[in-house]
């Protein structure tokens, strides 16, 4: 009996001392979040603020109506220690239970389901980065009607990869460039990552070499993460986080890099074009498409139908004066910068927004971003939405689309036709909806890219100088989803007014770009919320805000802010960059700040990350990589705190470059 009692002392001070006290910060953290009541109060754009009560009093649910349901949110779950990956549980780390049943503690707890976090972000943006790579080689061959319209992005990459051009044509050499991101993508053999060898910095693969942290591959590192974090596997927390950080490179250089390579390649760079973007600029004589997702292919496809002669007559016949399509999330931005006419409305958290007013005849929506409580507000003003992707079916959608294995992809056309055609039909069964479009659009010049920016200034050693003389204090790549958590944009809006008056200035890419977009940032009228030094380098020729598109655009900011580094002679982790999403939200949001960070990039955030349950898992993504890879993730829900971070450290890194 004694011996009993000594051994379960013994036990429960050993695991007293595993436990990390979270509550406090957990509660704390709960009570800033947002409510639906403040959206409607604060929210930066006004036709947000508009629609929300719109939607309240004619008693339609949107996400900020379930978000304030689901308070209070799990305080396991926003701690990160709450385990689900066997049925021994779930368990959940509290200080009377400091282990699960397994024996894993909270430190391994919460680095697992980063790790699992990391490898779903991997899978997203790879998903969709594999279909364009995959729709490339067939374009090469020939299997497929899709001419290779980025005939200089091609020539560019079979340079880059090492490719003997002289005697091959363009789709020949596309077809070899696609085979090289499928064989990166995919690799289960360790071997050379090609892509990484190609675009990586020498400082970033030695740095990445030394760590031991490289890729094999996106299919085997995911592959590893769902392995390593089975139960009964991985048990050091520690090593646990290098498998993190090779996720990052991998969503780096395979989903995100990759992708953009076989867009460029597909369909050409993005060009510069200005646009009408916010609810304003619904037309209601016209049949009204809406982008959704963050597939090209067929979207892509639909609108180039719908440009011809016969569906243009048709939809006159209807009684429209057109066929207009919108942009929702990624595809709509891919569709804008490349065909053009398309009018940029809304990410994924204020897609129900737009379709409360009633304009849309079609919805089409592709992959990710897609919430499924769309269908409900679409039922109620007769929107009709077309599912195109075997990945991402709503019940109640109609699916017009290509199979799974991609191998019908000749027949997007055909697809194509049906789908405009529904649009049209759809136009004319919906009448008698009500409409109810808020009075606000804006001016915005999107399409950034280091070719449009080469082809502006003649290269980048203008923009490199300005940084170095003070004239820009630094640059950040502003991206991320939003997250109700946080008024809906504010924290992105708040963060942009006073780095530009500090002039520092904004790239910006993927959902984070539409309230840019749509509240004037990307115009030049907004030059007067800038610092006069940053006004005077930018001349009235420039908005202070660059729109480089969509989620993998990530790419085409990269690779300015390389060249901009190579100018001043120093490395990007060493320059006044930072990677800022305010209102990161999913899996991919996760991906895409530690891709920042392996590249040297701090990153800033107003959401924290589930990490509060492991102080050693915290302190090290938090400041633990700053010795390792120069970077750090840093956080703060108050906006207004993470512009003077950011602030404050592009000083410091002036300050360590002896620039002024």
């Amino acid at each position: 009996m004694e011996k009993e009692q000594h051994s379960h002392e013994h036990g429960h001070h050993h695991d007293h001392n595993d436990f990390t006290d979270y509550t406090a910060a957990v509660k704390a953290y709960r009570e800033t979040f947002a409510s639906k009541a403040e959206v409607m109060d604060q929210a930066p754009d006004p036709a947000v603020r508009e629609m929300v009560k719109y939607m309240d009093e004619q008693g339609v649910e949107n996400c900020f109506d379930r978000f304030d349901k689901q308070k209070p949110h799990c305080t396991f779950g926003l701690a990160g220690v709450c385990c689900r990956i066997c049925s021994l549980g779930p368990c959940k780390i509290t200080e009377r239970s400091p282990r699960g049943t397994c024996g894993a503690n909270a430190d391994l707890i919460v680095a697992r389901n980063l790790v699992r976090a990391a490898a779903g972000g991997v899978a997203a943006h790879g998903a969709r980065a594999r279909e364009v790579m995959l729709t490339l080689k067939k374009a090469a061959a020939g299997e497929v009607d899709l001419p290779i319209l980025g005939k200089g992005t091609v020539r560019n990459m079979a340079s880059a990869f090492g490719l003997s051009a002289k005697d091959m044509s363009v789709e020949e050499l596309a077809n070899e460039i696609a085979d090289i991101l499928l064989e990166d993508m995919s690799r289960i053999v360790p071997g050379p990552h090609k892509t990484l060898e190609a675009v990586a910095t020498p400082e970033r693969r030695q740095t990445w070499e030394k760590l031991g942290v490289l890729p094999v591959g996106s299919y085997h590192e995911v592959f590893e993460a769902l392995h390593q974090t089975t139960v009964g596997t991985q048990g050091d927390w520690r090593k646990a986080m290098d498998q993190f950080m090779r996720l990052g490179i991998a969503f780096s250089m395979n989903s995100v890099v990759g992708g953009s390579i076989a867009s460029d390649c597909l369909y050409g760079t993005p060009k510069r074009t200005t646009v009408k973007a916010n609810l304003g600029a619904l037309k209601t004589d016209t049949v009204n498409i809406a982008i959704h997702g963050h597939a090209p292919m067929l979207a892509t496809k639909v609108i180039e139908a719908a440009r011809s002669e016969k569906f243009v007559k048709q939809a006159e016949e209807a009684g429209a004066s057109g066929i207009q399509f919108y942009g929702i999330c990624c595809s709509g931005l891919s569709t804008l910068y490349r065909l053009g006419g398309v009018i940029p409305l809304s990410n994924a958290n204020g897609s129900e927004l737009v379709l409360a007013t009633g304009a849309l005849d079609l919805w089409l929506a592709d992959i990710q971003e897609v919430f499924p409580g769309i269908m409900d507000v679409a039922d109620c003003y007769k929107t009709v939405v077309v599912t195109t992707n075997e990945s991402n079916r709503l019940p109640g959608a109609e699916h017009i689309g290509y199979r799974r294995d991609l191998e019908d992809l000749d027949k997007l056309p055909g697809l194509a036709d049906r789908i405009v055609a529904r649009a049209i039909e759809s136009f004319a069964n919906r009448r008698d909806v009500q409409r109810h479009i808020p009075a606000h659009e804006m001016e915005a010049e999107v399409g950034f890219s280091l070719e449009t920016l080469d082809a502006h200034y003649g290269c980048m050693e203008r923009v490199s100088s300005a940084i170095i003389n003070g004239q820009i204090k630094g640059i950040i790549n502003l991206a991320g989803c939003t997250n109700t958590r946080v008024v809906y944009e504010k924290a992105i809006v708040e963060i942009v007014d006073i780095l530009l008056k500090n002039n520092v200035l904004v790239f910006t890419n993927g959902c984070a770009s539409f309230p840019m977009a749509k509240m004037g940032y990307c115009s030049k009228k907004a030059l007067s919320k800038c610092g006069e030094k940053l006004q005077m380098f930018l001349g009235g020729e420039l908005p202070p805000v660059w729109h480089f598109g969509e989620c993998i655009d990530n790419a085409h900011a990269v690779a300015t802010f390389r060249e901009i580094a190579g100018y001043a002679g120093h490395q990007m982790k060493d320059m006044p960059f930072a990677e800022v999403t305010p209102e990161w939200s999913n899996e991919k949001g996760v991906g895409a700040a530690l891709a920042f960070r392996m590249l040297g990039f701090d990153s800033y955030h107003c959401v924290h990350a589930p990490v509060q349950g492991s102080e050693k898992v915290r302190d090290f993504l938090y400041g633990g990589t700053r010795e390792l890879l120069g970077s750090s993730m840093k956080v703060d829900t108050d906006p207004k705190k993470v512009a003077a971070m950011i602030i404050a450290d592009f000083n410091e890194a002036r300050s360590n470059l002896c620039w002024r």
